[in-house]
């Protein structure tokens, strides 16, 4: 795809942050307004409007900061009938939060959707797994666009309100977490597309969506073979792009997380202490018996921000998160840390370290 589009889409994806905090973080119709309000003020998506949600599922020891946030938006041109399924997954990811454990990557679950596997017993983390099952059950409360419809039943009526000689472009985006989730949704919407789905009721019968993911900033969501099979069920419309100095996409491959210790030297000279946490991790992942692997990328030539406090945590926040609007050519046009409700009024980085 264009440069415009992966705009266009890391735009949607960041925005998926918003609401965070205060009443949007509390009722659905504040997170809408709060939304489409970050999509009407921002020139890249100021033409997309929410048609799906947003539904959002809230953890009961934090009933006030949605664990889970999707929505459904489309152009206001009527001759663009592209859907973008956007998808949040939590906070923007950090090396030692909690998530590591919240989320189950020490644990893997098979693929049940697999369409014809061959050899291949690809499995997925089992947070995402888990993840995955509730997104599969949210539905959109009232008074919001697709009020009582499921994902699937909106893609569904989609997909049957178009001429039969149309087809309906489905691009499935987020970023970090919620770039992982957006890759597992994606091949989970692949695999019950067309009849004869196994588990769930196929969506799309007649395979009139035309899928496409692009997930940025996203973790490695399964094994080796779940790598194999994401890429030969998506082909080319499965787009992964990470910053080359982004510590998530090295996560949670042991050959890839060793480098993280040093990643960026030498700005940063800390390593002992990340080490440390890196070593943790890896020896965890290998007493439970997991193993990850990416898919192949396309990695965006990352930059040190030499203007950041010479703190681990400083630049690997920027380059998961404001990095990617420089790479992109966005800068100026989106504030990263205005999304994420702290006090900035700058995109060129994390003003609180």
């Amino acid at each position: 795809m264009g440069a415009d589009a992966d705009r266009v889409q890391l735009c949607l994806s960041l925005v998926a942050y918003a609401g965070g905090i205060g009443e949007p973080a509390r009722r659905a119709s504040a997170l809408h307004q709060c939304i489409a309000g970050w999509l009407a003020g921002l020139p890249v998506t100021s033409d997309q409007e929410i048609v799906w949600g947003p539904a959002s599922f809230r953890l009961c020891w934090q009933a006030n900061a949605p664990a889970l946030v999707v929505f459904v938006t489309r152009s206001r041109r009527p001759d663009d009938d592209a859907c973008y399924v956007v998808i949040r997954g939590g906070a923007p990811l950090s090396v030692w939060d909690h998530t590591v454990e919240s989320l189950g990557w020490f644990e893997q679950e098979p693929w049940v959707w697999a369409r014809n596997p061959g050899d291949l017993a690809p499995a997925v983390c089992s947070g995402l797994h888990r993840q995955l099952d509730v997104i599969r059950e949210l539905t959109v409360e009232e008074q919001l666009p697709g009020a009582g419809r499921s994902l699937a039943e909106f893609l569904a009526a989609s997909v049957n309100a178009l001429d039969s000689d149309r087809k309906l472009p489905v691009h499935v985006v987020g970023h970090g977490i919620g770039g992982a989730l957006a890759s597992v949704v994606a091949l989970w919407l692949r695999d019950t597309q067309g009849s004869g789905a196994s588990r769930d009721v196929g969506w799309d019968p007649a395979r009139h969506a035309k899928l496409h993911c692009m997930a940025f900033a996203a973790p490695t969501a399964g094994n080796g073979d779940f790598a194999i099979y994401i890429s030969e069920r998506l082909g080319v419309e499965l787009e992964l792009i990470h910053n080359s100095l982004d510590h998530a996409a090295a996560l949670w491959d042991t050959q890839t997380l060793v480098g993280l210790p040093d990643l960026y030297r030498p700005h940063v000279n800390e390593p002992t202490v990340v080490r440390v946490v890196v070593e943790a991790l890896g020896n965890e992942l290998e007493r439970h018996g997991v193993e990850y692997e990416q898919p192949p990328a396309r990695v965006l030539p990352g930059a040190l921000n030499t203007s950041l406090p010479p703190s681990y945590a400083a630049q690997a926040a920027y380059q998961h998160l404001h990095a990617y609007v420089e790479l992109l050519g966005l800068g100026g046009q989106i504030d990263v840390d205005a999304i994420l409700g702290l006090c900035s009024g700058t995109d060129d980085g994390p003003i609180a370290q």
